[in-house]
């Protein structure tokens, strides 16, 4: 009697030891699924920051081709315009070739950029030069 005793007593032990080991294998395999989803979320979250700061720094690379663009037009229709007026020609900076080129930008954007600067600068050099203007 002794020994059936002790046997129900360890297979009691043991099945009280199974059931929290399998508690804790449960709570442990959430805990790892929480911190896993947590990583893969915080990863995601990073990728679309840089994709943003990529697609900002396209943005800004662009601002800035067209900010060189038109100081690119606006120094060359100054000295157009300024060499028209030396010359007595008339005013007319949409005819001049480089306008309608567009300065051989590479973007309509650019080119736009370009034609807006050379049109003030033209203006600018036409006005300075224009002899009509001091006699």
């Amino acid at each position: 009697m002794n020994k059936s005793i002790v046997l129900r007593t360890t297979l009691a032990l043991v099945s009280v030891d199974s059931n929290q080991l399998q508690r804790k294998l449960r709570k442990l395999a959430i805990a790892f699924v929480l911190v896993f989803g947590f990583v893969l979320l915080a990863n995601t979250d990073v990728q679309a920051q840089r994709r943003d700061d990529r697609r900002d720094d396209r943005r800004d690379d662009r601002r800035g081709d067209r900010r060189d663009a038109r100081q690119d037009g606006y120094r060359e229709g100054f000295r157009e315009g300024a060499e028209d007026a030396r010359q007595r020609r008339r005013y007319n900076a949409e005819g001049n070739r480089e306008y309608r080129r567009g300065g051989g930008e590479n973007s309509e954007s650019e080119r736009r950029a370009f034609r807006d600067g050379f049109i003030s600068g033209y203006r600018e050099g036409y006005s300075r030069n224009n002899r009509r203007n001091g006699e």
